[in-house]
């Protein structure tokens, strides 16, 4: 008789947990609520991709400005860099291709304008001159994708140094970055 009454009793306690489980649902729910809310503000805050445009562009016109054996004029027995100085000797296309030399082809572009006193363009220097004619057109129509290209232009007043002359002008730098 005892054997049967522990089976009726064991059987009658179905029921015995859901009272627990009630009282965790709270806990269950709050701790969904807080995982969901940080993995929300994760993403919100982390920024996977990142646009290194305006630093290649900013690199690189540094480069050209404070370079030695680029265009900018350098003094011999110092060795120091004149930023803002011309020297018109080193104001061409292989200077600037020997200075700022790329691994792969396909890379960075500019153009660079050197102007008078009265704007008008008195001598021209590309830095890989082949790309920047070949993505010019695409820059200046301004079409978005894979194949194009974007163009910033920069004018700064500065001084070309002629004939061991000092003359005030203007370089106006066009950088061509492909997508």
């Amino acid at each position: 008789m005892r054997i049967i009454k522990k089976r009726l009793s064991l059987n009658n306690k179905k029921g015995l947990g859901t009272e627990e489980w009630l009282e965790l649902l709270p806990y269950i729910v709050l701790t969904v609520v807080v995982m969901v809310a940080i993995f929300a503000l994760i993403n919100l805050f982390v920024n996977i991709s990142v646009d290194v445009k305006p630093v290649q562009r900013e690199v690189l016109f540094y480069r050209l400005m404070y370079a030695p054996n680029s265009i900018m004029y350098m003094d011999n027995l110092t060795g120091r860099v004149h930023p803002g100085v011309i020297s018109w000797d080193n104001f061409t296309n292989q200077t600037l291709d020997k200075s700022i030399a790329y691994d792969y082809e396909r890379h960075i572009s500019a153009k660079l304008i050197l102007y008078n006193l009265e704007k008008e363009p008195i001598k021209t220097a590309y830095l890989n001159g082949l790309w920047f004619n070949r993505l010019e057109p695409l820059a200046r129509s301004r079409i978005k994708g894979a194949g194009s290209a974007e163009l910033y232009t920069k004018k700064i007043p500065v001084v070309y140094r002629r004939n061991d002359v000092n003359r005030a002008g203007y370089l106006k730098v066009e950088i061509i970055i492909p997508n």
